[in-house]
C-alpha cells in the first residue's frame, strides 16, 4: 500500500492566481494535484460564488 506525503498551496484571498511556472516546479518535483478546496462567497447582487482557496498536490513518500 503506498504511502503519501501532501502539499496545500494556499491561494491568497481565494482569487490569486498561481502561475504556470509554480505548477511546472512543483510537477517536476514529483507533487500531482490531488484536489482544489473552495469555499463560497458572497457576490454581486447577494449572490453564492465560489472561490477556490487553495490547492492540494500529493507524492509518494520516499
Amino acid at each position: 500500500m503506498s504511502e503519501w506525503e501532501y502539499k496545500v498551496l494556499h491561494i491568497q484571498g481565494g482569487n490569486g492566481t498561481v502561475s504556470e511556472d509554480l505548477l511546472n516546479r512543483y510537477g517536476d518535483d514529483g507533487w500531482e494535484l490531488a484536489t482544489s478546496l473552495t469555499g463560497a462567497k458572497t457576490g454581486l447582487g447577494g449572490r453564492p460564488k465560489s472561490t477556490t482557496d487553495a490547492l492540494v498536490f500529493k507524492r509518494p513518500k520516499e
